[in-house]
C-alpha cells in the first residue's frame, strides 16, 4: 500500500510546534454570548468607516505610536459581510490533548495530527492508524460516505456538528446552540521522519442560521476542534495500555466545585468505560451521553429494592427522574458527581444515600471490565 508524503508539514513537525487549536465553549453548556470574549454585544452595531483624522495641508502629521496598529487588509464582499452581529470574534480552538503524546497543528485551514513517539495509543504505521480512525468514527456515531483503505482516506458522511467541531449532541440542542451539516476528509499518512499522522480537511459546511459561507478562520476552527473529539474518543476507547487496579475503591468527597462526589482510584478511560456499563446494569438507562463533556445523561425508573439487591448491591435511594452524570480527572483518580435535570448537584444526603449500592456496583464492573477487556464495550454498542 502506498503512503501519504505530507511533505509540506515537515517544518511545522521540526520546529515542533504545538496546536494553536482548547475549545472556547463553556464546561457544560453554550449560548450565542461565547461567540465573543466578554459576553457583550457593543460589536454588534459595529459600522465600517474611515480613518476620523484628518491632516490639513501644509501641517506636518502629529506622532502617533503604531506599536498596536492592526495591518491593513482590503475590505472585500465577504468580509464587510461579517461586521457588526454577524462579527465572530471568538478565540480560536485550541489543543486539549498533549497528554496523549499527540500533537495537533494547523496547516492553513485544516489540521493535521501527529502521533508523536510517546503516544498513548502506541502508533507506529498508517494501517494500526487507519484502525484506531474508523473506530472511533463508529463510536462517535459519524457516518462514512466513502473509503479509500489502499490510500488510507476516508471522507464522512454528513453529519451535525456545533461551532467547536464537536459532534452536535443533546447538550447542545438543549441550548440551541448553532448547528452545521458537515463533511470532514481525513487522510492517514506520515513525514520524512516516520511520525503518522491524520491531514483533516473540511469539505463542506452549512451553517443552521445563516448563509454565509465559513471563512478560513472558521474552518481551521472547525477542523482543529474535531481533531480533539476524535483524539478524546481515541483516548476512551483505548485500553491496550491501562492499569486497572487490582482493587478498586470508591470514597465520599469534594469536586473542583466543591460538590459531593464518588472518587474511583482509577484512570479517567477505564471509569468512563466501566460508568457505561454500572449504569446499564442497574436500572439507569442511558439517554444520552458527550464524550466532549464527560457526561452521561440517564433516566431512573422506580425499581424494587430486590432488584438491586438480587445483583448484589444497596438499592441507589434516588428518586426517580432524570439525571447528569459528570466525570472528571482528579489525579490518578476520577471523581464522579451526580445532578439532576435542572443540571444541579444532588443533596449531599442524596449523596451519601447513593453511595453504599452505587460504590459497589462500580467495584463489581470494573472487576467484569478487568475481565472482558475489548469486548466490555460491545456489548453496549447500539
Amino acid at each position: 500500500m502506498s503512503s501519504l508524503k505530507i511533505k509540506s508539514l515537515v517544518m511545522a513537525l521540526a520546529a515542533g510546534s504545538t496546536a494553536i487549536m482548547v475549545s472556547a465553549c463553556g464546561a457544560n453548556s453554550s449560548d450565542d454570548s461565547l461567540r465573543t470574549p466578554t459576553g457583550y454585544y457593543d460589536h454588534a452595531e459595529a459600522k465600517e468607516g474611515s480613518d476620523p483624522l484628518k491632516v490639513p495641508a501644509g501641517i506636518t502629521p502629529p506622532y502617533t505610536d503604531k506599536t498596536f496598529d492592526i495591518p491593513f487588509v482590503s475590505p472585500s464582499e465577504k468580509s464587510r459581510q461579517m461586521i457588526g452581529e454577524n462579527m465572530d470574534i471568538r478565540p480560536p480552538v485550541v489543543s486539549q490533548v498533549a497528554e496523549s503524546g499527540v500533537d495537533i497543528v494547523r496547516k492553513d485551514e485544516n489540521a493535521v495530527v501527529w502521533f508523536l513517539p510517546s503516544n498513548q495509543f502506541n502508533i507506529r504505521d498508517e494501517h494500526l492508524a487507519w484502525s484506531y480512525l474508523t473506530e472511533a468514527l463508529k463510536y462517535m456515531k459519524i457516518p462514512v460516505a466513502a473509503t479509500n483503505e489502499a490510500r488510507y482516506e476516508l471522507t464522512t458522511g454528513s453529519s451535525r456538528f456545533n461551532a467547536f467541531g464537536e459532534p452536535y449532541d443533546e447538550v447542545s440542542d438543549s441550548v440551541l446552540a448553532e448547528s452545521f451539516n458537515q463533511v470532514y476528509q481525513i487522510k492517514v499518512g506520515h513525514a520524512q521522519q516516520g511520525q503518522i499522522g491524520y491531514f483533516i480537511a473540511l469539505k463542506s459546511s452549512t451553517s443552521s442560521e445563516t448563509a454565509i459561507e465559513p471563512t478560513l478562520v472558521h474552518k481551521a476552527n472547525f477542523t482543529s476542534g474535531f481533531a480533539n473529539a476524535l483524539i478524546k474518543t481515541m483516548s476512551i476507547q483505548n485500553m491496550a495500555n491501562e492499569v486497572i487496579p487490582d482493587y478498586v475503591e470508591v470514597v465520599l468527597g469534594r469536586d473542583n466545585n466543591d460538590q459531593d462526589a464518588l472518587i474511583v482510584n482509577a484512570g479517567y478511560n477505564s471509569t468512563w468505560n466501566v460508568m457505561r456499563g454500572t449504569l446499564d446494569s442497574y436500572g439507569m438507562k442511558v439517554e444520552e451521553y458527550s464524550i466532549s463533556r464527560s457526561t452521561y445523561k440517564v433516566e431512573i425508573s422506580e425499581e424494587d429494592p430486590e432488584f438491586y439487591r438480587s445483583q448484589g448491591v444497596e438499592p441507589f435511594g434516588l428518586p426517580e427522574g432524570t439525571y447528569i452524570v459528570r466525570l472528571a480527572v482528579s489525579g490518578d483518580n476520577t471523581v464522579i458527581t451526580f445532578y439532576n435535570e435542572d443540571d444541579k448537584p444532588i443533596t449531599a444526603a442524596q449523596t451519601a444515600r447513593l453511595y453504599p449500592g452505587f460504590s459497589r456496583a462500580i467495584t463489581q464492573q470494573f472487576a467484569v471490565y478487568k475481565r472482558e477487556g475489548a469486548n466490555y464495550l460491545a456489548k453496549f454498542d447500539k
